[in-house]
Order: structure tokens, then sequence, then C-alpha cells
């Protein structure tokens, strides 16, 4: 056989690519509450009520509102920005308004990390907070959020809002 240096060129090309992409993957996956604090956070009984509050003053009004976190210079939104489409989209659908805010660790509301959501029920109580998904890519199959959109009766559960911080993912901490 006659092998051309060109496609050997292009084989080792091919695997330095992949290796790399598949190292830079591994370093981006972090889980959305490093610390515990939100965890903390969420145990005080007055956590969801409190929360809303906090919304409320920076936002006005969040009754039936999907309220989504991020944070500037995030790699890990720019991965997740077809999930969080199509978030925006299905809220829409839905009957929810949406809310873009930027987030830090002064305005109050102790998110960990980002790209993060919130969806707050048409009775103006929190439904859910946390990711948009786990996983590296945030895809909507692996979607967190989407069930608290498209519940028959999305109004508030009896034991409070769902608040998920132990996902693994590609999520960038709020300092």
């Amino acid at each position: 056989m006659n092998y051309k240096p060109h496609w050997i060129i292009v084989c080792v090309w091919s695997v330095l690519l992949s290796v790399s992409v598949l190292f830079l993957s591994v370093l981006k996956i972090n889980t959305f509450d490093n610390y515990g604090e939100l965890t903390k956070r969420a145990m005080d009984t007055n956590f969801d009520k409190e929360f809303v509050k906090q919304l409320t003053s920076i936002l006005g009004d969040v009754s039936g509102s999907v309220i989504h976190f991020e944070a500037e210079d995030c790699f890990c939104q720019t991965v997740a920005n077809d999930h969080v489409s199509s978030v925006k989209k299905l809220a829409i659908n839905q009957n929810f308004k949406n809310h873009n805010l930027v987030v830090n660790n002064t305005d109050g509301l102790f998110l960990p990390s980002v790209p993060a959501v919130a969806v707050i029920n048409k009775l103006g109580a929190l439904s859910y907070l946390g990711p948009y998904a786990s996983g590296m890519f945030c895809a909507e199959g692996n979607g967190l959020v989407e069930p608290y959109l498209i519940k028959k009766n999305p109004e508030h559960s009896k034991l409070g809002a769902t608040i998920i911080t132990d996902a693994k993912g590609c999520y960038c901490s709020v300092s």
C-alpha cells in the first residue's frame, strides 16, 4: 500500500483535536452548588418566599414568570444557548413571561452558578430553581426545568419548590 504523508498528518491532527476537545470539556464539568451554599439556604422554610421577594424587588411582579439567570463572560451559557432558547419558547407557549437577569455575588440572590433558571407559578410561588440541565452540553434531552413548565396543574406544591443543587454539568461559578 502506498500511504501518502498528508493522510497521516490528517489522522494525527484529528486525534489531537478530539483529545483536546475531550480534555477541555472535562475541565468545564462542575457541580451546580459546589460549596453547598444554596443547599444550606434552601433548607430555611422561608427561602422560597424570600427568593421571590428578592426577585420582585429587582424585576417587579414575577408571578407566572420564568427567570433566566446569566453572568457575563460565561462559556457555558454559549454551550447551553439552544436549550435556553427552547425553554424560553416553551415558557411562552405555556403562558409564562420570560425575564433575563445578569447575576453577581452582590445581588442577594445567592445563586452559586449559571446558567440557571427559576419558575414562578401563576400564584407567585417558586416552583423550580436550578440549572436548565445536567451534563456537559446542557442539552434538551437532559432538561430539568421543562416538567415545571408543562404540568397540567403547575401551581405551588404543598411541599414547596424543587431546588436542584447537586447537578453536574457545564456551569460558571457566580463570584
